[in-house]
Formats: structure tokens, C-alpha cells, sequence
């Protein structure tokens, strides 16, 4: 066990998984259900049919000493072994609509089973959860449409950025424009990746791309004279190219919640090009803070703003004053609190039990 302290009031640990959880992993890998860092890690905590004891005396040891359990997501509500039983307000501070993202990045024989039992999971947590943060203004009216829960309970709870991390943007005398993508090996991010490898990099042969990120790491031995493959990064390498980059992209194919790479990338200062996805929930204006762009004309739109230089410099400046004034991770955090300290001082909801039909029980 790993013990991380970032403040006097801030920390966390890191409990190992087991052997149960290894062979839960092997099971699902077998069964073709999806890439292990998208679906298997979280999946197969979720799966485990009682929670590993090195678990439980750590959460018991806090539990005692806590006023309000917050979940980041469903697959762990097993593990708040307690819930149902004791009236300590529980908040759900989703990253997304777990169960919705679910159907579109797990496939296989029996990924309808899974895909059933974490929308049970989803729906136990927001039913009887004090509070709900959502990320964006469209997943919340997912939840509502979804689990039909009173609108009052769920909140809105951007990701957010510290503008202040950024280094100054540098004037480059490049040859050549350089494109930005940078991503974790998350499926989305790996289909953006073949979509920048496949199509983009053709059709866009004045520009260099730049991949950075475990998702990345499958395609490290293409050979295409204008992409560069850079494998996972550290902050210091992050920084240094979000200061150089000419342009940041974000091709999104699906996903739900709000993309903190966007965040990043507009609160950097970099001119970014999105879909719709890409941008969803952040209330950005085309053409004002970014540039719209769909799959079928993003080489085109690339193609033409690449080649406007003052465009870039006013649509960057005018995104980056937009998403700092809006998404600095202080004002997200002090508008959370006022929240949870309306909660913490009011009366804790009841909570009812519900049985889970857990697919790995045959």
C-alpha cells in the first residue's frame, strides 16, 4: 500500500489489486470485451464478489472518521460496504455517464451482460446518493432521461484547469505547422489516433502531427514521414510542447462528460480544432473560441486555418480568456463546497438496499 500526501488535508491510498481481480482481468480478456485500460481495470473491481479485506480495514479505519463518502464512479459501490445501512450522505462525483460511455466501448458475447449490471450499479448510486455532480449540461439530462431522479439532486460540476501552469507560448519559425494530439489509452483516443494516422496525415501533407500519450503507443512503428509518435510523456515534456505546438486538435468520435484535453489545450493558448464531441459541455462558440470541424471536412478545415496565422492567434487568445474566466479548478472547487456544506449541515437522505445481479454469479 502506497500513501500519497499532496497537502495537510489531502491523501490518498493506493491499495494493490489481487489475484481475484487478475483472473477477473484474464476472464474478460479472454471473452474479447474491450482494450484493458478502457474497460477491464474498472470493470473487474466492479466484478469482484466481495471486497478484498486489504480494502476493508482501510475503509473501515476512515469510514469512522468521515462525514460525507464521495464515489467517482459506479464499479466500486460494493466497496462502500456500509451503504444502505448507515445515514452519512454519499455523492456521486461522476466523470461521465459510465453506463451510456459503456455501450460504446465494450463489445463481445457478453458485454450486454456488463453494459446491464453497471447501469444497475449507475442507478443504485444516483437514486440513492445525497447529491450528483455531472460534468456537463448533456449528462446530466442523461441521467434525468435515463434514471428518473428528482432534477434538483444532480448538479453540474465542470472539469476544470489551473490556467496559471502554463508556460509562455513561443513564436517558432517552423517549416512546416505542427498539429497536436495528445491522449491516454482510453478507446476514444485511440480511434482519434487512427483517424489522424489513416486519413488526416494524407490529405494534410504541409503538416507535421504530433502524438503524444499511451495512445499512441500501438502505432509507434508506422512509418508516415509527417507523424510523430511520442509514447507517454511527463509534465515536463507536456509543458514544453504545449508551448510550441501551432495547433491542438480533438476529432472525437464519442464520449460522454467534458474533455479535459480541450480545457488544456484552450487554456494553454493553443488554437484548437474540435467535433462536436470534442467540445461537448463546455459551451464553446464556433469560430469564436475554437475551430468547428466534423470527421468528413476536418483535412479541409485543418488545411485552411493552418494557413491563416492572425485567425489562429485571435481565436486561441479569445478561447484561452473564455475557459480560464470559466474552468479554473478554485472557482469549480469553491462552488462545489458552498454545495456540500448546504448538504453536510442539512439532514442525510435515507438510503435503501438493492440486490445486484452480478454476471460473473452463474
Amino acid at each position: 500500500m502506497e500513501n500519497v500526501k499532496y497537502s495537510d488535508t489531502f491523501r490518498e491510498y493506493k491499495i494493490p489489486t489481487n489475484e481475484i481481480q487478475h483472473e477477473i482481468d484474464k476472464m474478460l480478456m479472454s471473452e474479447g470485451i474491450g482494450p484493458r485500460f478502457s474497460t477491464h481495470a474498472a470493470l473487474s473491481c466492479s466484478l469482484i464478489h466481495e471486497p478484498p479485506t486489504s480494502f476493508l480495514e482501510y475503509f473501515n479505519q476512515f469510514y469512522e472518521n468521515s462525514d460525507i463518502i464521495i464515489h467517482d464512479s459506479p464499479f466500486m459501490l460494493k466497496y462502500d460496504i456500509y451503504f444502505g445501512l448507515k445515514k452519512k450522505p454519499r455523492i456521486y462525483n461522476s466523470h461521465n455517464h459510465e453506463s451510456e460511455f459503456a455501450k460504446h466501448v465494450w463489445y463481445g458475447k457478453r458485454s450486454h451482460e456488463y453494459v446491464n449490471y453497471v447501469t444497475q450499479l449507475e442507478e443504485i448510486l444516483i437514486k440513492n446518493a445525497a447529491m450528483v455532480f455531472a460534468t456537463s449540461e448533456e449528462d446530466r439530462e442523461s441521467f434525468l432521461k435515463a434514471f428518473s431522479v428528482d432534477n434538483h439532486k444532480i448538479r453540474l460540476s465542470p472539469n476544470g484547469i489551473n490556467p496559471e501552469e502554463w508556460h509562455k507560448r513561443l513564436t517558432l519559425t517552423n517549416p512546416k505547422v505542427t498539429v497536436f494530439f495528445i491522449g491516454s489509452m482510453h478507446e476514444p483516443n485511440i480511434e482519434i489516433v487512427k483517424f489522424i494516422v489513416y486519413q488526416l496525415a494524407e490529405k494534410c501533407e504541409h503538416i507535421n502531427f504530433i502524438i503524444a500519450g499511451q495512445c499512441g503507443i500501438g502505432f509507434s512503428k508506422i512509418n508516415i514521414p509527417n507523424i510523430k509518435i511520442l509514447g507517454e510523456i511527463d509534465d515536463k515534456q507536456k509543458l514544453k510542447l504545449f508551448s510550441e505546438v501551432d495547433i491542438a486538435i480533438n476529432p472525437a468520435f464519442f464520449g460522454t462528460g467534458t474533455k479535459i484535453k480541450t480545457l488544456e489545450f484552450l487554456s494553454a493558448g493553443i488554437p484548437l480544432i474540435s467535433t462536436d464531441i470534442g467540445v461537448k459541455g463546455i459551451n464553446l462558440a464556433k469560430g469564436t473560441h475554437y475551430f468547428h470541424a466534423t470527421h468528413e471536412n476536418f483535412a479541409l478545415t485543418l488545411n485552411e486555418v493552418s494557413r491563416d496565422k492572425k485567425r489562429l492567434e485571435s481565436v486561441a487568445y479569445d478561447g484561452q480568456k473564455y475557459v480560464n474566466q470559466h474552468y479554473s479548478w478554485e472557482g469549480i472547487a469553491k462552488m462545489m463546497k458552498k454545495q456540500i456544506d448546504a448538504l453536510y449541515m442539512g439532514t442525510p437522505n435515507e438510503y435503501n438496499s438493492f440486490p445486484l445481479n452480478n454476471p460473473t454469479k452463474k
